[in-house]
């Protein structure tokens, strides 16, 4: 809970807006008028119905080439008591406020004022344009890293995770029922690695070439490869029994086949 008297963030940027406001009104007020009346100024004047024509002094009557005459409003209107002239045209109050140019202290106040404004749009500006490139550069990067990552990968490292990441059903092909056709079923899932990691089998090649380009491709070990092939070999075209050790033997040599793609089973 807020501490009492605190205000939130949205009640102090409500109050720094309107003391800005307020600095602004009070800025153009005081160019209006000038600096001399906003410090030293005589005061309300007296009203009306107070001060008789006889008290005092009438304004100063121009009488222009074609005999008409018109009230001029005096330079010191504010410091001496004059009666009251008549309501001054817009042209006329133009002409006071270009007689009476504004101080120069006004004038830099109100050039650092606009200064600062200008700064404060333009870094705003500008912090959304980075923004939005930064937002735009980043999701073209992550594009680009992942097709690089893809095209790095390659045939290569998609057939040798595949081999890895099939460990655990080639394993149980591999031990488990006769061990002729464990040993045969075994190899024959490197066909199915193949197909998953986007290398087909074309149509020339028998099983036993298509395994080994694969393996090949995968840049495993040929020690064990070759080993794992004769003995798939020897129980899928031989007549003579296939024994526990064979199936040992070919367990070991998936194992080396797997080790020098750099992962053990």
């Amino acid at each position: 809970m807020r501490a009492f008297g605190a205000p939130s963030p949205g009640a102090r940027a409500v109050l720094m807006v309107a003391g800005t406001s307020l600095f602004m009104v009070l800025v153009a007020w005081a160019t209006l008028i000038g600096p001399d009346e906003v410090f030293t100024g005589p005061g309300p004047r007296p009203g009306a119905g107070t001060t008789s024509a006889e008290e005092c002094i009438p304004v100063p009557v121009v009488t222009k080439a074609d005999g008409s005459t018109v009230e001029q409003i005096p330079d010191d209107i504010n410091e001496r008591n004059y009666c009251e002239p008549p309501g001054a045209g817009i042209g006329q109050y133009r002409d006071l406020v270009e007689q009476h140019p504004p101080p120069l202290w006004i004038k830099v106040l109100g050039w650092i004022f606009l200064g600062t404004l200008l700064l404060v749009v333009a870094g705003g500006v500008g912090w959304l344009v980075v923004a939005a490139l930064r937002a735009i550069f980043s999701r073209g990067d992550a594009v680009q890293r992942l097709d690089a990552e893809f095209t790095v990968l390659g045939e290569q490292g998609r057939v040798a995770a595949q081999v890895v990441g099939d460990a655990a059903e080639q394993d149980a092909l591999l031990r488990t029922g006769d061990a002729r056709n464990a040993i045969v079923a075994a190899w024959h899932r490197f066909e199915v690695h193949g197909e998953r990691a986007g290398v087909p089998r074309q149509a020339s090649e028998t099983s036993s070439e298509y395994a080994l380009r694969l393996l090949d491709l995968a840049d495993a070990d040929i020690g064990p490869v070759t080993r794992l092939a004769e003995l798939y070999r020897e129980a899928r075209f031989s007549d003579h029994p296939i024994t526990e050790d064979h199936r040992a033997e070919a367990v070991a040599a998936l194992d080396a086949v797997r080790r020098s793609l750099g992962v053990r089973s």
